[in-house]
């Protein structure tokens, strides 16, 4: 069976693995962005009050959300960390999958901020394709 020919790399060029460690690096713990304790209570009212995935409902799927996504990324912002309005619940195959797909997309400028819920037009296109 043919295999792929090894791709070359400058010495002076980083892995991928030190390209992320230096970004976690610089963005700091998951306590240090603030999920703290605190967060971790709310979240887990949040999953009370909305106890199943938005993106799999969207899809006529039923599955229990086990994350509390931030629909618009805050970025430090502890307004919008907190707003209760910005927050989804979901699965974790929608939020590492389908979620990680939107943010790119919206950090490139081709989709809106309405675009990155999991019950958009745009997510629910990925979840059909992806999942």
């Amino acid at each position: 069976m043919p295999t792929m020919p090894t791709t070359y790399r400058s010495p002076r060029q980083p892995s991928r693995r030190e390209v992320r460690k230096e970004y976690d690096r610089h963005r700091g713990s998951a306590r240090e962005r603030g999920y703290t304790h605190d967060w971790d209570k709310a979240s887990k009212r949040n999953l009370i009050m909305y106890p199943l995935c938005v993106g799999c409902l969207s899809v006529d799927r039923t599955q229990a959300a086990t994350v509390t996504d931030h629909i618009i990324p805050h970025k430090g912002d502890m307004d919008l960390f907190w707003d209760g309005n910005n927050w989804q619940s979901c699965c974790t195959d929608h939020h590492n999958i389908i979620k990680a797909i939107l943010e790119n997309e919206y950090a490139d400028g081709k989709i809106s901020e309405e675009q990155l819920k999991l019950d958009s037009d745009r997510a629910i296109e990925l979840t059909n394709l992806r999942m």
